[in-house]
């Protein structure tokens, strides 16, 4: 059974790592597309795109009011107004090296 927990910790790292390594490639293809003016490069590997994503900043009005939906929903679980269900889940937690 310890088998199962070290393969799936060794994978946890892979793919942490992997991901870092990603997230590196990303910012410096995006870069290098923006600095060219490209808006989409084809590869041999497949397309890269650069899509605007729209980021919203909310009036403060809004953000009290999600404040105050917050509040509303966190004390209608402590009275038991709302109701949860459980599932078992997995957590992970790695050792720090």
């Amino acid at each position: 059974m310890e088998n199962n927990y070290t393969e799936y910790a060794i994978i946890d790292a892979k793919i942490a790592e992997l991901t870092a390594k990603k997230e590196g490639l990303r910012v410096k293809i995006l870069e290098e597309m923006v600095a060219n003016g490209e808006d989409k490069v084809t590869t041999g590997v497949g397309s890269f795109s650069v899509s605007k994503l729209k980021k919203w900043t909310y009036p403060e009005k809004i953000v009290e009011l999600e404040e105050k939906v917050k509040a509303v929903k966190a004390k209608a679980q402590s009275t038991g107004d709302a109701t949860f269900v459980e599932q078992a889940s997995l957590r992970f937690t790695s050792i720090k090296l």
